[in-house]
């Protein structure tokens, strides 16, 4: 079933230089009723966008042992290349990376250590993709600073509404590209499970003309996401969700692989500071945007509650760096040892056991 063109909410950025009022009124809408958005005419140049989606295929066509050369188990930063295969998702392969600039200082929790390097493929082998990778990064992390203060006007705050989330130092602020291939699969595979990010917001560039991500309805029918050229898609994550007490919701969505060609997507993650506790951030919002929520709840029949939770007492960075050692056990073997224990008793799984020496 294809989406009509009212289902995919287009917001065109340059609006907010002409008419900075119809901009922020219709963000507000497209948050408040939706959580998802396609951003159009952002001031990120197509050159850059184009250049990404090249280095984006061009590095997964790399031969297996240069990728297998970046493997995110040989970092503690959770950054590099992930491969495909019986111990991972058959379905997909990936290859993260962040700021190089963000090592751990001296003397910060273990969780600083979620910041740092990236193990990237040799030069020759990748001409002008790292480079070109980096500005993209670049380009996007201006983009999310920006769209940020958009967002808190857009729910009644200060354009620095939000400042209190984040890094002072946005240098090291925890930010996040994953580049994503979905190869050719029967059909209805899963080439990602039905999920809401856990971060503040995702950007999301869909880096070729094969569908495949879908985003759940309130009818609980799932929502094809068209790949629109040009455009990002924003995805509220459950951080900002949490934060605004559900007046933004963050959309439960999923990727199924495609049936011929190749998918290609480039997800660009923005979290809150490592030492934020989300429980000891409080907002006030108009009652205006209060209504729309409370008008958007029982148009849905949603009667979800915000209580607060141990991970909303702990620091961020723990919260998401607990969730990434339970999920690579590899990693908390070689550079958790201290934590590796309370998460794996009874040692290392048995499948894993080969890849250590």
């Amino acid at each position: 079933m294809s989406a009509t063109h009212s289902e995919i909410p287009l917001l065109d950025v340059s609006l907010a230089q002409r008419n900075k009022a119809a901009f922020i009124a219709q963000l507000r809408e497209m948050l408040v009723n939706r959580g998802f958005v396609y951003l159009q005419k952002t001031p990120v140049p197509t050159e850059i966008i184009d250049k990404m989606v090249d280095s984006t295929a061009k590095f997964f066509a790399l031969p297996t042992d240069a990728k297998e050369a970046c493997d995110m188990n040989y970092t503690a930063h959770f950054n590099g290349y992930l491969r495909k295969g019986s111990v991972e998702n058959p379905t997909r392969e990936q290859f993260n990376y962040g700021d190089d600039n963000a090592d751990p200082l001296e003397g910060t929790p273990e969780y600083h250590k979620i910041h740092g390097t990236t193990p990237w493929p040799d030069d020759a082998l990748f001409p002008g993709c790292r480079a070109a990778m980096r500005e993209y990064y670049n380009h996007l992390k201006n983009l999310s600073l920006q769209f940020t203060e958009y967002v808190a006007e857009a729910l009644g705050l200060d354009p620095d509404g939000f400042e209190p989330l984040f890094e002072r130092d946005v240098s090291r602020r925890q930010l996040r590209c994953k580049l994503l291939r979905y190869p050719t699969c029967p059909p209805s595979t899963t080439g990602f499970v039905p999920h809401t990010d856990s971060n503040f917001l995702t950007y999301l560039l869909q880096a070729s003309s094969e569908p495949g991500l879908e985003i759940r309805k309130p009818s609980g029918e799932w929502l094809p996401a068209t790949p629109i050229p040009g455009t990002f898609i924003v995805l509220v994550g459950r951080v900002l969700e949490k934060v605004t007490q559900g007046l933004v919701k963050a959309p439960l969505h999923r990727v199924v692989s495609p049936t011929q060609g190749t998918r290609y997507s480039v997800g660009f993650f923005q979290g809150v500071a490592m030492d934020t506790r989300i429980a000891e951030v409080k907002f006030e919002f108009p009652q205006e945007v209060v209504d729309m929520k409370r008008a958007r709840q029982e148009r849905e029949g949603d009667t979800t509650e915000y209580p607060v939770t141990e991970n909303d007492r702990m620091p961020a960075g723990e919260v998401v760096l607990n969730f990434k050692l339970k999920a690579h056990p590899l990693v908390a073997y070689k550079f958790y040892p201290t934590l590796f224990p309370k998460f794996y008793p009874d040692g290392l799984p048995e499948r894993y056991a080969s890849l250590v020496h």
